[in-house]
């Protein structure tokens, strides 16, 4: 199968690269890290070539199609604004990088099949159990421009035919190896190991994270890859969500020390739903199968062999 990975060179695609069937052949897309070859090459991913593009950029795109050899069987679109909170402050930028630069991907890359990650997000607002018919109407303009590119690849698929079939995937997250160096596991994780043990959390700390470790995250992206002549709109999370303050507290164990936290300010994402929506699991067959605190432990010692050049 000739696949399409966008956005390649982030956290979700490193992995899913990793993961990927070695029988696919694979072309892997950055923007600006540059250093997604190299990464090609030292873990001999010989079925997967590394190419620079310019989602946003139509010239680009074509050269993309034209040097890979045309259409592909199915694409995983990964690339996106990968700050939500960033998005209040530059509402244009998030939009021109999400919804821009998945329009005109969409404009010059006809493909079989096409998962696009969408954004639990798109629940922004809204309280207590929620599901992909849930009516929606976000505020936070990187919901905003999530959930006008879901409506964009519908358009594509049902009105213009250029893409055959599609997932779009309201993903609640994921954390493990490669994740960005922001995210609270890798810094918190990372600031404790380096003797840090006082720790500001934004807002109240009860808003809740409903994520998954990165392998269970790309088994589920992978099995959605390999549902070609699909057409449909699924929530993918764990369907355990813990909060803020949970998560801190399973770091700490992990590393088997005692923090001191302080609540401060507010979160620009204040969670309070959760998905109830059936689909991953009784369709796909899927449900994480790696704990929070094993899922901890594994990114623990990932950032250990990192910090001694190791990774």
């Amino acid at each position: 199968m000739r696949v399409l990975v966008t956005g390649a060179s982030g956290f979700i695609g490193r992995n899913l690269l990793l993961r990927a069937p070695r029988e696919w052949d694979i072309v892997a897309t950055y923007h600006q890290t540059a250093s997604l070859a190299a990464f090609v090459t030292d873990r001999q991913l010989a079925h997967v070539r590394a190419v620079q593009c310019d989602l946003t950029n139509a010239d680009s795109v074509r050269s993309l199609v034209r040097d890979s050899g045309g259409r592909f069987d199915a694409v995983m679109y990964l690339a996106a604004n990968g700050d939500p909170a960033v998005s209040s402050q530059e509402p244009a930028r998030d939009l021109h990088q999400n919804t821009t630069a998945l329009v005109t991907f969409l404009e010059h890359c006809p493909a079989g099949h096409v998962v696009y990650v969408s954004s639990g997000a798109v629940y922004d607002g809204l309280q207590g159990p929620v599901s992909p018919g849930t009516a929606v109407s976000p505020r936070l303009p990187y919901a905003i421009s999530k959930l006008a590119s879901e409506q964009y690849l519908r358009f594509f698929c049902e009105k213009r035919g250029s893409v055959g079939s599609f997932v779009n995937v309201r993903f609640f997250g994921a954390y493990g190896p490669h994740e960005a160096a922001r995210k609270i596991t890798t810094r918190w994780l990372s600031a404790v190991a380096a003797g840090q043990r006082e720790f500001v959390v934004r807002g109240n700390g009860e808003n809740l994270i409903d994520f998954m470790y990165v392998d269970d995250a790309v088994d589920g992206f992978l099995s959605l890859l390999n549902a070609a002549g699909t057409r449909l709109t699924v929530d993918f999370a764990s369907g355990t969500p813990v909060t803020v303050n949970q998560v801190v507290a399973a770091m700490a164990e992990v590393m088997g020390v005692d923090v001191t936290v302080r609540h401060e300010g507010h979160t620009e994402e204040f969670i309070e739903f959760r998905s109830v929506d059936p689909i991953m699991r009784e369709r796909f067959r899927f449900a994480p199968t790696v704990t929070l605190a094993e899922g901890l432990r594994r990114l623990r010692d990932h950032l250990e062999l990192v910090r001694h050049g190791q990774a």
